[in-house]
């Protein structure tokens, strides 16, 4: 589908521009001297529950800069300067009370700044968190937001969630609303006793016409013992876009031409889910 694309770019929750902004550049002292004219990469950490990993350590593993190392800073990001990589290099991310994990340098992407980019995700060494089962999902607009449809503030769709034997991703389905195909599902994921949740963009088509477009992480700790509700916080956008339902064409909220449009962009959105 098409999310599964995007998806794989952005797996850390405050990523931007194909994998995020910042990270770690190696110090002088480890660099491999001279660079080259080679735009330099960056990469991600972040845990099987989308929550960004700090502090684990990123190693070359072959090639002329074979050995140097830098460490995943604010929001699990890292890079490494031109000339420290080329097409054959692989990375090695380290830290304790996680599985090691290895990863090729990704493929060239035009649309992304810089144009490569390594995006791990390490597996928590401890049990993850029994949430299986069936719920209420209710998602809240940040009341701070005043523009935005009273009537479409807040919605409730019931979800399924799988067992999960490890610390692993696992995709969501919600039912109870006419959802656009292929804007019908969402992710979700356990490290240990935090849980989280990614909306790329899920899409409800209201009534004709009419759709709101959910677009955030959200995500906390939780009882290890199968909790009784989950609540977590949503940080990202919710919008609210009405087109002529005789064109049939919910793209025009994608391109930023429909006649109405509201957006709410926050941090204080809320997901909660409650055992049906």
């Amino acid at each position: 589908m098409r999310w599964n694309n995007a998806f794989a770019l952005i797996l850390g929750l405050g990523v931007t521009a194909c994998g995020g902004q910042g990270g770690t550049l190696p110090t002088a002292a480890t660099s491999p001297g001279p660079t080259s004219s080679a735009p330099f990469m960056k990469g991600t950490v972040s845990d099987t529950a989308f929550h960004n990993i700090d502090g684990a350590t990123i190693e070359i593993l072959n090639g002329p800069s074979a050995g140097l190392t830098t460490t995943s800073g604010g929001g699990g990001q890292w890079a490494f300067p031109p000339g420290a990589f080329d097409d054959s290099t692989q990375f090695r991310a380290t830290k304790d009370g996680y599985d090691a994990a290895i990863m090729p340098l990704g493929p060239f992407c035009a649309a992304c700044n810089p144009n490569r980019w390594v995006n791990f995700v390490l597996k928590a060494h401890v049990m993850p968190a029994n949430i299986a089962g069936s719920y209420a999902m209710t998602i809240t607009v940040d009341p701070a937001c005043t523009n935005f449809p009273a009537q479409v503030k807040t919605r409730t769709y019931a979800v399924t969630v799988p067992a999960t034997a490890t610390n692993a991703y696992f995709l969501l389905s919600p039912t109870g609303a006419n959802f656009v195909p292929g804007w019908d599902v969402f992710d979700g994921g356990v490290s240990g006793s935090y849980v989280g949740f990614w909306f790329e963009t899920l899409v409800e088509e209201v009534a004709p016409g009419n759709y709101l477009m959910i677009g955030m992480s959200a995500g906390g700790f939780v009882d290890p013992d199968h909790p009784a509700t989950i609540v977590a916080r949503g940080d990202g956008r919710i919008s609210y876009c009405t087109v002529n339902p005789a064109s049939g064409v919910f793209d025009g909220c994608l391109r930023g031409q429909p006649p109405q449009v509201a957006h709410c962009d926050s941090t204080q959105h809320t997901l909660v889910l409650t055992p049906r």
